[in-house]
């Protein structure tokens, strides 16, 4: 079975500047305005449609007004527990794919930027040969991983890497090659700052991430 293989192709690096504006690189309120407004091409409901339709045109624009617009709509519960995202983990252990592709969509009907299952779903349909759907998870599953990475460094508070949630850091490190050592640590009650494992790649003793708007949802 295949091991997370393709991670290394994603792997882009966090050399890009990170620029202060509202968090980081996003600016909510720019984001709200145009998500909310039926005559941008922006507007939530119409880009969701697109990219519950695989639209292939999106651009890294587009599924930055994706993720992070997901935090202004009803559904978004970063820290709703779901025993079936747990059970994905069994399913890809005994390759139980078919199993993974069916509670998968159930899981992403409700939440539709878990990335862990997303990537799950790319694995699924490759492993069972179906290379039209596996292509097409992995498409947006890179689109919101490129829109993430534009969000910032990591190197610091100011440039932290954005997140909607602090279950999306795994897959991100993950992604950039990193690995995490102990738990993380809450910062400000806004950030996450994530020890990791030397030497690594890009130098890095440690990343920050921006959780903000998850903790916000908690309060």
């Amino acid at each position: 079975m295949k091991k997370f293989l393709l991670l290394s192709v994603l792997c882009l690096g966090l050399g890009f500047a990170g620029e202060a504006q509202v968090v980081s690189k996003i600016n909510y309120d720019a984001i709200r305005k145009e998500v909310t407004s039926p005559k941008s091409r922006m507007y939530y409901p119409n880009l969701l449609k697109r990219y519950n339709a695989n639209d292939t045109k999106l651009t890294v624009d587009e599924y930055k007004h994706l993720y992070y617009g997901w935090t202004m709509q009803p559904g978004y519960a970063p820290h709703k527990p779901n025993d079936k995202s747990d059970a994905l983990n069994e399913m890809l252990l005994y390759e139980r794919f078919p199993e993974i592709i069916s509670t998968g969509k159930t899981l992403l009907a409700k939440d539709p930027f878990n990335l862990d299952v997303m990537y799950l779903m790319h694995m699924a349909y490759g492993e069972m040969n179906n290379q039209v759907e596996s292509k097409k998870w992995l498409t947006k599953f890179e689109g919101l991983m490129a829109a993430i990475k534009a969000s910032g460094n990591g190197r610091s508070k100011e440039t932290a890497v954005v997140l909607n949630a602090p279950r999306d850091e795994y897959m991100f490190l993950t992604v950039v090659g990193l690995r995490q050592k102990g738990r993380p640590q809450l910062v400000e009650n806004k950030y996450d700052l994530v020890s990791l494992q030397t030497p690594n790649k890009l130098n890095l003793t440690e990343v920050y991430f921006n959780i903000q708007k998850a903790v916000e949802k908690k309060r």
